[in-house]
């Protein structure tokens, strides 16, 4: 995609570190919502970032997230151009305040005059062109020093949405002083908000990034204190920027602020925020339900049947609700409850099931594995390495492994001793010993890996090369 402007002083941050736990159980925290492609053949982290560089610089788009989606998030836009240098690594999710001052930081170090797009990296917009000259105009507005927040015109009273008070009625395009900004309120609310002009808050912003620093050096010291640290001490740095309390950018700065003002803009937004959200988006059969090719209803309306490829999902007699089946999870919620959803990930959570953290098959840059048993003291998983890829070099403290290859060929380095293996032959991977997996050849590998150890976690692995490089 061709870059159409040449202001070198524009710059973008992309927030990218949620969880997006109300997309359960096909959104999970190891591998959330913005990583998977939802409404197309783009996932949104991809869309996202071939949005902004329609208006951004592409060397100057920056993405904010955490250690563990880095690598994914490298990997799926590296045939975009994004480099590792354009990623900044959050020590600890702190909301999306102390995220963008972070950014920010980073940005005025190399340019003094810069101005900052932020935006999050999972919504759906269907208009790039609105979307472009949109924040093309809100760049020039904010030239002037003001910090500016986008609002959506509502097409119906959503409980999903934040929402902002404009101080008088807002025209597309025109920038009018803010307020005051509101969370999701309840439906009824949210009727009488639309009734009196209110706006939906779409978090997409535009500021300099010198007059969005003088509103956190006035509001946020702490976050001001711990981002001073970064390039003096980084282990003070973590140490502090760790210990602060999570606050949103509408919270802890917008709605404290005298300086912020909305602009009205229309450009096809969504927040994929939940089931219902991602109903509303999908195609429809008609009888309004949205299936994917694994489900199959009878006699259902107005649902959501998302089936598994592992087994039948049949729906039979039901209307507006929402069923996801995946290969560890079964959810079943009524169209209007979603939102709740984000309470049973909660309590999954509190109960320590799994299922809250990551899905039974785990995509790796190399492949994938699935979780095929566990107990204690064991684990059996399915490993598939792709073609000439590699695991990295590694070994284990607390667990040994034993590989059986199923389809392919092996390279196994276990200590000294590196040799190819064929179906049906097994590796002997002791405890405390340096190892690696490769995948030599043209077709896929499969191997079946039992482990054994007093500790089985994926925590336990010394890494000593990766040509994934994680170990940022």
């Amino acid at each position: 995609m061709n870059i159409q402007t040449n202001n070198n002083h524009y710059y973008a941050v992309i927030l990218a570190g949620g969880s997006g736990t109300r997309l359960w159980p096909i959104s999970r925290e190891l591998y959330p919502k913005q990583l998977l492609a939802l409404t197309g053949d783009k996932t949104l982290i991809q869309a996202t970032f071939l949005r902004t560089e329609t208006v951004v610089p592409r060397e100057n788009i920056y993405i904010v997230t955490n250690k563990q989606f880095s690598t994914d998030i490298l990997l799926q836009l590296k045939d975009y151009g994004f480099a590792r240098e354009q990623l900044i690594i959050e020590p600890a999710q702190k909301n999306t305040a102390p995220a963008i001052a972070l950014a920010a930081d980073v940005i005025i170090k190399k340019d003094k005059d810069a101005l900052m797009l932020v935006t999050p990296a999972d919504h759906l917009i269907t208009d790039a062109l609105g979307f472009k000259k949109s924040i093309e105009e809100a760049f020039e507005r904010a030239k002037a020093g003001t910090l500016l927040t986008l609002g959506i015109a509502p097409d119906g009273p959503s409980i999903e949405y934040g929402y902002i008070k404009p101080q008088r009625v807002a025209t597309e395009g025109v920038a009018v002083p803010v307020e005051c900004f509101v969370e999701k309120p309840p439906r009824e609310i949210a009727e009488k908000y639309i009734k009196e002009g209110y706006l939906w808050n779409a978090g997409i912003f535009v500021w300099t990034v010198k007059a969005f620093n003088a509103e956190v050096e006035k509001f946020l010291p702490e976050v001001v204190h711990a981002i001073s640290l970064r390039e003096t001490s980084s282990e003070k740095f973590i140490e502090h920027f760790s210990v602060i309390s999570p606050v949103s950018i509408d919270v802890g700065l917008l709605e404290r602020s005298k300086g912020v003002e909305v602009i009205k803009v229309n450009f096809g937004w969504r927040d994929i925020g939940s089931w219902k959200s991602l109903y509303e988006l999908l195609e429809k059969d008609t009888s309004g339900n949205v299936l994917n090719e694994h489900a199959l209803t009878i006699d259902c309306e107005n649902s959501l049947v998302y089936g598994s490829p592992k087994r039948a999902t049949v729906a039979i007699g039901v209307s507006g609700i929402v069923v996801v089946d995946t290969e560890d999870a079964v959810l079943i919620v009524h169209k209007d409850e979603t939102h709740k959803i984000k309470n049973a990930y909660a309590e999954l959570k509190e109960r320590n099931m799994m299922q809250y953290k990551e899905h039974k098959t785990v995509i790796r840059p190399w492949g994938s594995y699935t979780v095929l048993e566990e107990g204690l003291g064991y684990k059996v998983k399915k490993i598939v390495v792709n073609p000439h890829e590699q695991l990295s070099l590694q070994l284990h403290h607390k667990r040994s492994e034993h590989w059986v290859v199923i389809q392919g060929t092996a390279k196994a380095t276990v200590g000294e001793d590196t040799r190819l293996y064929e179906a049906h032959e097994t590796v002997n991977v002791p405890v405390e010993t340096m190892h690696r997996l490769e995948n030599p050849a043209n077709e896929i590998l499969e191997i079946i890996e039992v482990q054994n150890g007093v500790y089985l976690g994926e925590d336990d692995i010394v890494r000593y090369d990766d040509v994934y490089e994680r170990h940022i």
